[in-house]
């Protein structure tokens, strides 16, 4: 697509204006719609109106960027605080894991003096098994040894 002059001796027509049907020579257009003529604005007032877009254009830019920073302000405030919230939250699970930690030591220490303890019974159970079993064979020499008495 070839570059048109900004400033030609051709008027241009605007897209609210192409469905309008131009009249040769006259500088004026007829809608379709309802037959009226309107008058072709000047290559001034074009520029004029062009002028004023952009100028809006800018100040709608400039407003966009201005809220977009705004937003991205209370984005990175947010994310700063959560970052610090998080920290605080591992210090303090952290502290907990310390404090779980002790406590299972301590249960742990106490379970093997339980486990020792057991042992210590079980061995002493034993010996008085066998204490038993050697009881039980002196009495049955004695209870053999005895005279049987008539019924």
């Amino acid at each position: 697509m070839a570059a048109r002059p900004l400033f030609s001796a051709k008027p241009v027509v605007s897209l609210k204006q192409s469905s309008m049907k131009h009249i040769i020579g006259t500088g004026k257009l007829r809608s379709p719609t309802n037959g009226r003529e309107y008058s072709m604005p000047t290559q001034e007032e074009r520029l004029i109106a062009l002028e004023f877009d952009l100028r809006h254009f800018k100040t709608e830019t400039i407003k966009a960027y201005g809220e977009i920073a705004i937003e991205m302000t209370m984005v990175k405030g947010l994310t700063e605080d959560s970052i610090k919230r998080l920290a605080l939250l591992k210090e303090q699970i952290e502290q907990r894991f310390g404090h779980v930690d002790i406590r299972l030591e301590a249960i742990d220490a106490h379970l093997e003096s339980m486990d020792a303890r057991l042992k210590t019974t079980d061995a002493h159970l034993e010996s008085m098994d066998a204490r038993l079993g050697r009881v039980e064979n002196m009495l049955a020499q004695i209870l053999a040894r005895l005279p049987q008495q008539p019924e």
